[in-house]
């Protein structure tokens, strides 16, 4: 059939009845007849496409260098080429508008013509690479998050394995892709942390933060045992869950914790075994503790925590409200860093007792968190 030939004739009213848009391509790439649903798609009348070459109303892209008519060829070739069932090309409207279009072809010997058919996939286009665009940053964010992040399906096969993953556990992402949680688990936790996921996914949380679910463990390719805090979160796709795990190596934190209790256990058997009189002050004066040595120091009026350190019952019961202001002066002047050296009388005026009295600051991390007043008693050296 060649270009004089009545192609309208030879397009049934099947084809201009179909909604999708439908055209006729002669060998040499021309347009020999158009349904009104493509007429109306590229915005010309029937009678303006027929006659035009294919390349006027689709493009090739920037960069593409084989034309509309080069790939019906390679089409018409290799018809089972993947590449070639499923086309994606530029079309551009009578206003230049530019279009996504999703192409079929098909090949007639007799006539030799091919029927294009079209589909604007212009927004579909535009979602997914928005969608590609978001999973991207998505899965880079979770690539470099210093948080190891597993993904399991329904089935606890895990999903996702992280960069951190990898350095926590020792394995490869593509050691364990496919393959069950229960790999990174010690065989004694297996069966209970499979209920507790069974759980989750049929309650209504949706997640669960770090510090809910407590400290959890997992087995390294090495076969370490490690102490971790874990997150969850669960969202369902087509009706199934699947699950997010954001695991935190807790191994430095239990370490500085136990040294802190460590510490504190020195510091509290060095202040209640000191020989010398010892009250730790916070850096306003209010007392936080008293060693054995203040107790027996003071008698029965040693004081309490809680209380102020001028409104102590220690202090002569004369003296003057001066010299209690005095005395908050000096823990103040303490709090910002001078060091205090002096003697006083404690007790009861009739019996008083001579104390060489010093207040320094503890300073952490360039802060005063504390002050630590000590007192000798020197009433015997100096003949009372």
């Amino acid at each position: 059939m060649n270009g004089t030939a009545d192609w309208s004739s030879f397009a049934s009213p099947l084809l201009t009845a179909l909604p999708e848009a439908v055209l006729v391509l002669d060998d040499g790439g021309v347009i020999r007849y158009v349904n009104p649903a493509c007429a109306e798609l590229l915005g010309h009348t029937t009678a303006e496409l027929s006659g035009m070459p294919i390349g006027s109303v689709l493009v090739p892209q920037p960069g593409q260098r084989v034309d509309v008519v080069t790939w019906l060829q390679r089409w018409a070739a290799d018809r089972n080429s993947p590449q070639m069932r499923f086309l994606t090309l530029t079309g551009r409207t009578r206003a230049g508008a530019l279009l996504r279009l999703s192409v079929r072809v098909a090949r007639l010997l007799d006539p030799r013509c091919y029927v294009v058919t079209l589909r604007d996939v212009t927004v579909e286009n535009r979602e997914h690479l928005d969608i590609k665009h978001a999973y991207l940053m998505v899965s880079r964010i979770l690539a470099i998050s210093d948080d190891a992040i597993v993904n399991l399906d329904a089935a606890q096969h895990v999903l996702f394995f992280n960069r951190k993953a990898e350095d926590l556990f020792g394995y490869r992402a593509d050691e364990v892709l496919g393959k069950s949680v229960d790999m990174l688990l010690p065989a004694r936790f297996r069966a209970g942390h499979e209920r507790h996921v069974a759980a989750f996914a049929q309650g209504p949380a949706p997640s669960r933060l770090m510090g809910e679910r407590g400290e959890i463990v997992g087995l390294t390719k090495a076969g370490v045992e490690i102490p971790l805090e874990a997150s969850i979160t669960k969202v369902f796709i087509e009706g199934a869950p699947t699950f997010s795990a954001h695991l935190r190596d807790i191994r430095a934190r239990k370490a500085a914790q136990r040294a802190l209790i460590e510490s504190e256990q020195r510091f509290r058997t060095i202040f209640e075994h000191a020989l010398e009189a010892m009250v730790l002050l916070e850096p306003d004066g209010t007392v936080i503790a008293l060693n054995a040595a203040t107790q027996r120091l003071l008698g029965d009026r040693p004081g309490t925590p809680g209380a102020t350190f001028w409104d102590l019952q220690w202090w002569q019961s004369d003296q003057s409200d001066q010299a209690r202001e005095n005395l908050r002066s000096t823990v103040a002047r303490c709090a910002a860093g001078e060091e205090i050296r002096l003697r006083v009388e404690l007790g009861r005026a009739e019996s008083p007792r001579v104390v060489d009295f010093s207040l320094r600051a503890v300073v952490v991390d360039g802060q005063v968190t504390a002050l630590l007043a000590e007192g000798r008693d020197i009433t015997a050296m100096l003949g009372y």
